[in-house]
């Protein structure tokens, strides 16, 4: 197979130094090992068109904990996940944690980061893009950009109309229920992710691939994770923001009034359109903002940023297929999904979580006013992602069984 690469390889860089960029990008998903990831995660963004998230023009830390040493370990010792006692700190470094904040009662209680990541550094948080897409779309509708959740996609994207999308609605893009067929499995390399992931690299635009994608179900009625509908959700977004760029977007309605510390980044299409599946890359700090956002409800420094009707909603799985459950027979997993955030298999109380590829979460716990977020490198989550997810989640749910109310 190297040899092959190699071949492709040379075939590309002798067709002229306009392409030297796929090369690089290529040759640096090639070396995504153990040793590697790391430092790869905090260079991603660099390697493709992206677009800058400015920090706020009032960047504002969240408060520390008076008389509190971040340093200090608040996990338990061990935890339990699917039947078996795992040693929390064995976990965070078989997982290759880099970076770890958690925030209680509205203060940072932990702060840690390990594998070469700092604080003001930003890391590639893959499909944490998608959760974050669900809060801007909350922005979008309640501006009166977008009349209703319910709307079909084709009402903003006529283009899609005779398309696998064009019963679709917007609602079931978010709850990825849109029936559109997108085999996606990540310990495999012949699925149409694999496809999509190489049409990227080579500058091929977004949406000529989702235009010749089928379907294989009546929208809402079965839940089955497809990262284009994701995809889908953006565009529609974008469709209505005029010369805007989601990533203006996000930064008027979400990084300047919280106070963003860190310029953020949103990889792009060869035609601008941002990788809403997950595409964005940001510091931890800021993303445990966002999670304090959400728990909230919406509400900032007394303000309602984002209605707490659509936090509800969109964290909150109610129909059949968005349930969570091990024997859900209309639902592809086990845990539970919102409008682009998960719940656990077996919440405890209310909780969700924004969650991507390799170890990114950001995980909300209302009952105990408590925010994690938290980075990894864990190059063996494509193993089992399934199975890696529940642990980072049992992890999660240990500690906030931990605290007091």
């Amino acid at each position: 197979m190297l040899s092959a690469l190699l071949i492709i390889l040379l075939a590309i860089a002798a067709a002229g130094f306009k392409y030297g960029h796929i090369v690089e990008r290529i040759l640096f998903a090639a070396s995504n090992d153990k040793a590697t990831i790391a430092s790869n995660l905090r260079l991603t963004d660099t390697k493709y068109n992206h677009h800058v998230v400015g920090k706020s023009s009032q960047p504002t830390p969240l408060p520390t904990a008076p008389s509190t040493n971040l340093q200090d370990k608040l996990w338990p010792t061990s935890f339990e996940s699917q039947g078996e006692t795992l040693v929390s700190d064995d976990f965070l470094q078989q997982a290759q944690v880099t970076g770890l904040i958690v925030v209680k009662d509205g203060h940072m209680i932990f702060e840690d980061y390990w594998h070469g990541l700092s604080q003001s550094q930003r890391q590639f948080a893959f499909s944490v893009a998608k959760s974050m897409t669900s809060v801007i779309m909350g922005f979008a509708i309640a501006d009166g950009l977008i009349d209703d959740v319910n709307d079909p996609v084709i009402k903003y994207l006529p283009q899609f109309k005779g398309s696998a999308w064009d019963n679709a609605t917007i609602a079931n893009t978010l709850e990825m229920s849109s029936g559109v067929d997108f085999f996606e499995d990540y310990s495999r390399t012949d699925t149409d992710m694999s496809r999509f992931q190489k049409a990227f690299a080579f500058d091929q635009p977004i949406e000529p691939f989702m235009l010749a994608l089928t379907s294989k179900a009546k929208p809402g009625t079965y839940q089955g994770y497809n990262s284009m509908e994701a995809q889908m959700a953006g565009m529609v977004i974008r469709s209505v923001l005029g010369e805007r760029s989601l990533t203006d977007y996000m930064h008027e309605k979400l990084w300047q009034p919280l106070g963003a510390e860190d310029d953020a980044t949103w990889v792009t299409d060869v035609t601008g359109m941002e990788l809403s599946i997950g595409g964005l890359s940001m510091s931890l700090r800021d993303l445990a903002k966002v999670g304090q956002l959400m728990l909230q409800r919406g509400e900032w420094q007394g303000k309602q940023l984002l209605p707490e009707a659509w936090v509800m909603a969109s964290t909150t799985p109610l129909k059949p297929y968005q349930l969570p459950g091990r024997d859900n027979p209309l639902s592809a997993k086990p845990f539970g999904y919102g409008y682009l955030w998960w719940t656990p298999v077996e919440p405890n109380g209310r909780e969700f979580y924004a969650s991507g590829i390799h170890g990114q979460y950001l995980f909300v716990n209302e009952e105990k006013n408590l925010v994690i977020a938290l980075y990894s490198a864990n190059y063996q989550f494509t193993d089992d992602p399934d199975g890696w997810k529940e642990k980072y989640e049992n992890f999660f749910q240990a500690i906030a069984s931990s605290m007091e109310e």
